[in-house]
């Protein structure tokens, strides 16, 4: 074995040194945040280094560990770009003291804090990763465009980043049309737990019914996900409105629309749960789960419902196309129809039996392409890379 090969051998022996940036972190629960702290944590399973950085908010430690996970908290004061400008300033700080901690930096979102990644790289040489969100208006493009300088911002991240992660084609797409360089974009989905969500068999299902004091009911349908206007939630209760009495909705998280709509439609099948830390335990007591987005990078609730089985009903939207394969492993209705998802709905709940091959492809789906065992191996090829 000549030097050449023992060098190439030692590099991808080595632990890789990562430290992921973002603004908000655990106890938040939103989709970036949680796949963040899922991935992470199983990047560090793998024998890596990797710790989060994040803005500290009221009443949490400047330090502790998250499932095994190291995770700092800087400061962070105000809100909106107060906040913000407060979180980049500490962050730059912590970064700057902490340089030998890591060599590469992931970044997620493509938010103000991505600015300090640059500022990094060009200080201290550091290799820089961005992951992008969402897609349309609420994604990390649209929702730039829309703000003062925005357009600035998105210029200069473009510039100077090694690597960027799209989660969806549809993600991919978007930053094309930004002219992001196609040979700096990789895509790379969500992962999922595979052994954490998994189908529940009948009495298991029962079971959990009981525990969470759900109703006994023939067939429970779940939404999970943020309660915002994005999200489509609202075209979903509209559509409930002409479901049978005896069909159970669950509706799992919070938002700034959850105390409007609960008020809006006070439906005795319709359960508004607000935030639940146990969501798997919700998704393997349901049946049939019901993603009405108007836009998504790459829905974690969507991955998660497929993994444990359910019958899946989803926007025909991007992201979701990624994933269903309309009639294969899921269904899936025109994005905003209302009156599309109530037939489809009724269709479901009335053949539910006859769709269990559905949700077996769903969860097989799963296995094959979006395990947290194969994400994580191509974010290791990535980073070495």
């Amino acid at each position: 074995m000549d030097n050449t090969e023992k060098s190439i051998l030692n590099k991808e022996s080595k632990p890789l040194a990562v430290c992921m940036l973002l603004a908000r972190f655990y106890p938040v629960l939103g989709g970036t945040e949680l796949q963040a702290q899922r991935m992470a944590k199983s990047v560090v399973d793998k024998g890596h280094n990797v710790f989060v950085v994040t803005a500290r908010l009221k009443n949490l430690k400047k330090y502790e560990i998250v499932d095994g996970l190291s995770v700092y908290r800087v400061y962070a004061s105000g809100r909106g770009f107060i906040s913000s400008l407060f979180f980049c300033v500490s962050a730059l700080i912590f970064l700057t003291k902490n340089r030998y901690k890591y060599d590469i930096l992931h970044v997620h979102l493509a938010s103000s804090h991505a600015l300090i990644a640059i500022l990094i790289k060009k200080l201290f040489g550091k290799k820089i990763v961005l992951k992008f969100g969402g897609a349309k208006k609420t994604g990390d493009i649209g929702a730039s465009l829309a703000k003062p300088f925005g357009k600035l911002k998105l210029k200069i991240i473009r510039k100077y980043f090694d690597a960027y992660i799209s989660p969806s084609r549809e993600v991919y797409e978007e930053m094309l049309l930004s002219k992001f360089p196609k040979d700096k974009i990789f895509t790379i989905p969500n992962g999922v737990n595979t052994e954490l969500f998994k189908p529940a068999n009948f009495t298991e299902k029962m079971n959990l019914r009981k525990n969470l004091n759900l109703p006994d009911a023939r067939l429970i349908c779940i939404y999970t996900g943020r309660i915002e206007a994005g999200k489509g939630v609202k075209i979903l209760l509209e559509a409930w409105k002409n479901i049978p009495n005896e069909i159970i909705l669950l509706i799992v998280g919070k938002g700034t629309l959850l105390n409007k709509l609960k008020a809006a439609f006070p439906q005795k099948n319709i359960y508004f749960l607000g935030e639940q830390t146990n969501v798997m335990r919700y998704l393997r007591a349901s049946d049939i789960f019901i993603l009405p987005s108007l836009g998504e990078g790459l829905s974690n609730a969507l991955l998660e419902a497929m993994s444990c089985g359910l019958l899946i009903l989803a926007s025909n939207i991007g992201g979701n196309w990624d994933v269903i394969i309309d009639g294969h492993n899921g269904f899936l209705f025109d994005s905003g129809d209302i009156n599309q998802l109530t037939k489809k709905v009724n269709l479901i709940i009335r053949d539910y039996e006859k769709f269990s091959e559905i949700s077996q492809n769903a969860r097989a789906t799963i296995e094959k392409d979006y395990s947290f065992e194969k994400i994580t191996t191509l974010y290791e090829k990535l980073y070495r890379q």
